[in-house]
């Protein structure tokens, strides 16, 4: 074999090596950085999201219709007022719902943030990037085969076994916090949006009974006219009565304020344009909650997704203090070099001058095949006081989870129990304005009304009481408002719709 030939057949073995060595060490990579956190993770999120969005339709008709009762015989002014309303059909409770869970920004920037705490489940469970390094000698290191001018190496750091693991688990267990933050949002959109609703309601409703009562007014005004005229009465009646009828419309124009920001609260909820028309909302019932509030704690202590979100946080904080653990551990760097030789010409010993022969010598000089070498090494943990605050540190963070657990727990029974109590005394109020109250102010009103046509009582008397039924008629209807209002703060609060709650045994 030539020289030349050799040198060549040495440096092909020399890129075999190199080939071979940056294989294994790619090889390494993969294996140990590929993990089943990764598509744990992103199937989870993806699962989670469709559902979500997938029973959308099933959650707006659970929330809008559970315990859902028909209007029964309403007081006298609800039904004068249904004749006033404005010929514009009703959109339920049901259809702002889907829209809102469908189109609402909160709603889907909670589910990107989920989808983004997924993703970074891969990156933390990955190895470090590989390190390729390179070295150049100005002046060669000589040996027996050559001149060595280059150094090419590859290196990759491995961390102890367990802590890629941990830390896959901490950033699952934030994408699953991010999960209940989504349905948070969802619930509190949901309540937002029947909320803004039953507010709606409560307006339409007064504006039609204000509208109402402002053509019994036109009545009294007319018998007091006619009783002045008459020589029977004073003036000073039709000037009252005409007062109290300039002071309803004042009160209409309030009122209709109020319902263009109502109804711009309710486009905000539903990504609408802010002047989009709202149409009145669909009558409905006296309902309420039959469930005792033990059986509400114990729901919203399994339902709630702030609680949920809180033991989720509570599990990623174990993780992170035995996460923290680890770092006693030193972690090993794997390297593969490879020394590229520059052959020098064949080494020719001089003759002996006795005999004249060349004395016999290795020809490996004649190759100068380049070297290779793997490298290992790892870091030294030393600086013990770094380590010990980190685990410190996930301790405390631990600990701080737990009380925060457990203050949450507390807010939510408090919201349960409050929300429950007004949803009773609301309850309540309704029936007893809609079958007590009402009907005796409307029967008052029409004896007096009466009587002052047959000149037995004053005009006073027939305002105040006409006033009495027009309050208590719009109570009446606020009574229902805010009675939704509340089961939509209790809903929210236990994390389920009352349709969902079951039996309650001990009810």
């Amino acid at each position: 074999m030539t020289s030349q030939a050799a040198s060549e057949d040495g440096r092909l073995k020399s890129k075999r090596k190199l080939a071979i060595g940056l294989a294994a060490a790619a090889a390494v990579t993969a294996g140990i950085g590929g993990c089943t956190l990764n598509r744990m993770s992103a199937v989870e999120v993806n699962e989670a999201v469709e559902a979500y969005r997938s029973r959308a339709e099933q959650d707006a008709e659970v929330f809008s219709r559970a315990n859902w009762q028909p209007p029964t015989e309403a007081p006298t002014t609800q039904r004068s007022s249904a004749a006033q309303a404005v010929e514009v059909p009703a959109v339920s409770l049901r259809q702002y719902i889907v829209t809102a869970l469908r189109d609402n920004p909160e709603i889907m920037a909670a589910a990107e943030t989920a989808r983004s705490k997924a993703a970074r489940v891969p990156q933390v469970t990955a190895l470090p990037d590989p390190m390729l390094t390179t070295k150049t000698l100005p002046e060669p290191v000589r040996t027996a085969e050559g001149d060595n001018y280059f150094i090419l190496g590859v290196q990759q750091k491995l961390l102890v076994p367990g802590k890629l693991e941990h830390a896959g688990k901490v950033a699952i267990q934030e994408m699953r916090m991010a999960l209940e933050t989504l349905e948070a949002t969802r619930l509190r959109v949901i309540a937002d949006v029947k909320r803004t609703y039953f507010r709606v309601y409560v307006i339409d409703q007064t504006i039609a009974i204000d509208r109402t009562n402002q053509d019994l007014l036109r009545g009294l005004i007319d018998v007091a006219r006619s009783q002045s005229e008459a020589g029977r009465r004073s003036q000073a009646d039709v000037l009252r009565a005409q007062v109290e009828l300039s002071n309803l419309e004042a009160k209409i124009i309030d009122l209709q304020q109020r319902r263009a920001t109502a109804a711009a609260r309710m486009n905000r909820l539903l990504d609408r344009p802010p002047q989009t028309p709202l149409p009145p909302v669909e009558p409905f019932d006296v309902r309420g909650a039959d469930s005792s509030v033990e059986h509400l704690f114990a729901l919203a202590d399994s339902a709630s997704p702030e609680l949920a979100r809180l033991r989720d946080q509570i599990e990623r904080d174990r993780e992170s203090v035995k996460l923290a653990r680890l770092q006693w551990w030193p972690d090993f760097t794997l390297g593969f070099e490879w020394m590229y030789m520059d052959p020098r010409n064949a080494f020719e010993p001089l003759p002996n001058p006795q005999t004249g022969i060349r004395p016999t010598v290795s020809q490996m000089s004649e190759d100068g095949s380049d070297n290779w070498a793997i490298t290992f090494g790892f870091n030294i943990p030393l600086w013990v006081q770094r380590i010990r605050g980190g685990i410190q540190e996930a301790r405390h963070r631990l600990q701080a989870s737990y009380h925060e657990y457990t203050a949450r727990r507390d807010m939510v029974f408090f919201d349960v129990e409050d929300a429950l109590a007004r949803v009773r005394a609301q309850q309540e109020l309704a029936l007893l304005f809609r079958d007590t109250i009402i009907p005796q102010a409307q029967q008052t009103y029409e004896v007096s009304r009466a009587a002052y046509t047959t000149g037995t009582t004053d005009f006073l008397t027939v305002i105040d009481n006409w006033q009495q039924w027009l309050t208590f008629s719009i109570q009446y209807h606020r009574a229902l408002g805010e009675l939704e209002s509340s089961i939509a703060d209790l809903e929210q609060a236990i994390g389920l719709s009352l349709g969902r709650t079951g039996p309650d045994n001990g009810a």
